[in-house]
């Protein structure tokens, strides 16, 4: 019974955060450099990750 009370209010969250993203990225991913930029840190974000995660 807990599991099904932790899932309801995970999914709650969820959703909401899903909406706050949402408005955020309606507000600003109109505009190409704002997206570029984004691309951009995750690719690097990204690049930095797998070379910390493989070393040995």
């Amino acid at each position: 019974m807990n599991k099904l009370i932790l899932i309801a209010n995970l999914t709650k969250t969820l959703e909401s955060w899903n909406e706050k993203l949402d408005s955020i990225a309606t507000e600003y991913m109109d505009s190409p450099w704002f997206g570029a930029l984004i691309v951009i840190v995750l690719f690097a974000f990204g690049c930095w990750a797998i070379s910390y995660l493989t070393k040995k």
